[in-house]
């Protein structure tokens, strides 16, 4: 029953003042509403730690920023979602709540080593990097994070080398330059292939390139410009593409 029907009850045995004295007793004697359970961080912990480890090397050591801001959120009634950005070593996990709806944001550090080609002798600037200069050592990630490394020395061998280079050095993709196989004004021959039509015919090279590279040439039998690309093969134009 609530306090007015009490009220109505009572008041004729006991009277205002007794009344109100047995109204304030049930005040304080009324159950207050329970509280929401609050999410336990270690689970959302264990939820990110998993979600990392599935995209790292399996070494690796995870670290994981605070995760006590999870002890402010209602406790989640469903499996976290747990998506991972950034790039090694350096990474940012989002874990969602699907209900009730929140997100609570972790830093994440990978302490992971992973082989990588690094300088075996001195290399001058200039030099054309043979198999004997290289050799295959690991490191940690955060020495060469955000940097393009090589994983083989096949990768880097017959590069030149842009910079001197010192031994125990990791070789990055701003240290080294492919050489170039084609020199402006040089004559090559172009391998034309338009499904099964294959032909080759004399060009000249407008400009300078290293393998892979797409540049400009001249066919010296009709003065027409067109783009090659250099392959292991060659020069080469695929039409019909």
């Amino acid at each position: 029953m609530n306090a007015p029907g009490v009220a109505r009850l009572l008041r004729p045995c006991l009277g205002r003042r007794g009344l109100v004295l047995v109204l304030g007793l049930m005040a304080m004697q009324a159950p207050e509403p329970a509280l929401a359970a609050k999410q336990d961080p270690a689970a959302v912990a264990d939820a990110v730690r998993r979600a990392v480890a599935a995209t790292v090397p399996a070494n690796a050591d995870i670290i994981l920023g605070r995760v006590s801001g999870a002890q402010h959120m209602d406790a989640c009634t469903q499996p976290l979602n747990v998506t991972v950005t950034g790039q090694e070593p350096y990474l940012q996990a989002a874990a969602a709540c699907p209900a009730p709806a929140w997100r609570l944001y972790v830093s994440v550090t990978v302490d992971a080593k992973m082989a990588v080609v690094v300088v075996a002798r001195p290399i001058p600037a200039g030099q054309s990097i043979q198999d004997a200069d290289l050799a295959l050592r690991e490191e940690p990630l955060s020495l060469y994070a955000g940097r393009r490394v090589f994983y083989q020395p096949g990768e880097v061998t017959g590069s030149i080398a842009i910079l001197t280079l010192s031994p125990g050095t990791i070789v990055t993709g701003s240290a080294v330059q492919r050489p170039f196989i084609v020199q402006a004004g040089q004559i090559i021959m172009v391998d034309v292939i338009n499904g099964a039509v294959d032909l080759t015919l004399d060009a000249r090279a407008d400009q300078a390139g290293r393998l892979g590279d797409r540049i400009m040439v001249t066919n010296l039998s009709s003065g027409r410009h067109f783009q090659a690309a250099l392959t292991a093969s060659g020069a080469v134009v695929q039409l019909g593409r």
